[in-house]
């Protein structure tokens, strides 16, 4: 039997991708604790300018995924958690 062939259609899968999504939008912001370390960094400021300004663009692809992957039940999950 393939994942197609459950009784809930795409339940299973759908499952997963709201997981990886979830997981994805969450792990994007982990990246703001770092901000602070990079002032730190023994190299020079263009250096920590382009470490900066990688971080944040990779912080927002991972985000963008995340989004993405999860959905509108993502966004509602997200929507819901803002207004708590």
């Amino acid at each position: 039997m393939t994942l197609r062939e459950t009784t809930k259609g795409d339940a299973p899968r759908s499952r997963v991708r709201f997981a990886v999504g979830i997981t994805l939008i969450a792990t994007s912001f982990l990246v703001y604790p770092a901000y602070p370390f990079i002032l730190f960094l023994p190299y020079s400021e263009r250096v920590k300018i382009a470490v900066t300004v990688t971080a944040s663009l990779l912080s927002w692809v991972i985000f963008s995924a995340g989004i993405f992957l999860a959905g509108q039940e993502g966004y509602d999950w997200l929507k819901g958690r803002r207004d708590h």
